[in-house]
């Protein structure tokens, strides 16, 4: 199944306002707004709609009596290996076909999970100049000052999911969709990837004791300078971080969260390890850690 990244995002929220505020802040463009909601885009064409939580276009979620993400839309690449995963779900779930050849239905843990044909837009995005010793990649050339981090695409989505599912909620995003195992660790969750991407995971299932929930949305920026600065201005704007700053073991991604009014936590992200099919799955007995390290350890040495 080719499937290739995050497409949409649809949120159901308590307070819009406050939903539309965060995610201006956040870096995003905004494309409409109205009573209804809003929706914003990435540069490279991904939308997040924020939508009043009692909006009756909107399906149910495992949390939906608070704000959280109602529905994850993820993008294939030509109309045919659309129809195929239409088909290959329909042999045990309903499908709720929307507009075009667009429809959702729901994984194993009941999270709403749509698929459309994905419109990528291309960016240039030039990677960090970094001078180290006698290699001068930024010669003449100044640090760019920047005071908003403008993110351009959504890199991955994390649910918490119940210990006891586990196994049938990753073997169906595997077996069922043909995304990729990175890493997995017993008894604390799985980081995957989609078959046409080589990020380190797109989607996290992140095992808890409890009920499925969603937790974060990562948005990748280019370098720690815009990680640091995005949240500085972030937190100016009176927004709370939900972490400290710092470098993630699995996935190695530079990372910064912050509270998100519209449901769970946003992460700004950089970095992040790259697979390919020849990379073989680490399996972990035991968990190696969030942190390879934040500020507030380097701070307290």
């Amino acid at each position: 199944m080719a499937i290739t990244r995050v497409e949409s995002l649809v949120y159901g929220v308590n307070d819009l306002a406050a939903g539309i505020n965060y995610y201006q802040d956040w870096g995003l463009e905004i494309l409409e707004k109205n009573s209804k909601g809003a929706i914003f885009a990435t540069p490279v064409g991904q939308t997040i709609y924020l939508l009043d939580k009692n909006d009756s276009s909107l399906p149910s979620a495992p949390s939906d009596n608070k704000s959280t993400v109602r529905k994850t839309v993820w993008g294939v690449d030509s109309e045919e290996e659309l129809e195929k995963i239409s088909v290959e779900l329909s042999r045990d779930r309903k499908i709720i076909l929307s507009e075009g050849n667009s429809f959702y239905t729901r994984d194993e843990s009941g999270f709403p999970i749509g698929f459309c044909l994905s419109q990528p837009i291309q960016v240039d995005i030039a990677p960090p100049e970094v001078n180290t010793n006698e290699n001068s990649k930024r010669l003449n050339k100044v640090i760019s000052h920047i005071s908003q981090a403008k993110p351009f695409r959504i890199g991955h989505v994390v649910y918490f999911i119940p210990k006891e599912q586990s196994d049938t909620a990753v073997s169906f995003y595997i077996d069922r969709l043909g995304f990729r195992l990175s890493d997995r660790t017993i008894g604390r969750g799985d980081f995957m990837r989609c078959p046409q991407s080589r990020d380190h995971h797109n989607l996290f299932l992140l095992q808890r004791s409890g009920s499925a929930e969603f937790n974060h949305a990562a948005f990748e920026v280019k370098d720690f300078d815009e990680i640091m600065m995005g949240g500085e201005y972030m937190k100016k704007h009176g927004w709370m971080a939900a972490t400290n700053p710092g470098r993630h073991i699995l996935g190695s991604n530079l990372y910064w969260y912050f509270s998100n009014p519209s449901g769970g936590n946003t992460e700004y992200f950089a970095d992040m390890d790259c697979m390919d099919d020849n990379w073989k799955p680490r399996i972990w007995d035991k968990n190696p850690g969030f942190s390879l390290w934040s500020i507030d350890t380097l701070t307290n040495n």
